[in-house]
């Protein structure tokens, strides 16, 4: 499964539980009210790392759209429950030394020009909606900019854009 979260270590019992009171940076969650709603995966961005993946094999997400409610997202028909969110802020040095240190993709890649994003990272059961891993595209998203987020599936990276509410799209 995709994710951008760091590692977890294992303590022992109590040294766990005051480990957790000390990390307020990273919170369970809904899914942001900044995510929810409709986006439209608007292309694949360019990156230099490797993946399980080729960015041909997800061009077919292209023009596709993912909706996010505060417990689900929505794609090609599929949903997966959602039924908690860790929300942290995530800088180009973690990005990297998570997604894949020297390989991975940066944020410059990926067109974010801001020092630290925030990620939201959607717990949820692994699950086979592409057909071609667990993973499930926009489990894991960077809040680049308003309206702008960034994606990742099998280590492919593509931009979604935030759609208009129909009501307003008919205008």
């Amino acid at each position: 499964m995709f994710s951008f979260s760091r590692p977890m270590k294992v303590l022992p019992g109590s040294m766990l539980a005051a480990a957790c009171l000390l990390l307020p940076s990273a919170a369970a969650e809904p899914v942001p009210a900044a995510l929810t709603g409709a986006w439209r995966i608007s292309r694949i961005v360019p990156t230099s790392n490797q993946g399980c993946w080729t960015p041909q094999h997800a061009q077919a997400f292209v023009g596709t759209t993912i909706v996010y409610t505060a417990h689900s997202i929505r794609w090609q028909g599929q949903e997966v429950h959602v039924p908690e969110v860790v929300l942290r802020p995530v800088t180009d040095a973690d990005f990297r030394a998570e997604t894949g240190g020297d390989s991975a993709a940066t944020f410059a890649e990926l067109g974010i020009t801001a020092k630290t994003v925030m990620e939201a990272d959607l717990q949820h059961e692994d699950m086979d909606i592409t057909g071609g891993s667990t993973e499930v595209p926009g489990d894991a998203a960077l809040l680049v900019a308003p309206g702008r987020i960034i994606i990742s599936a099998c280590g492919v990276y593509m931009e979604a854009v935030k759609s208009a509410p129909a009501a307003r799209a008919k205008k």
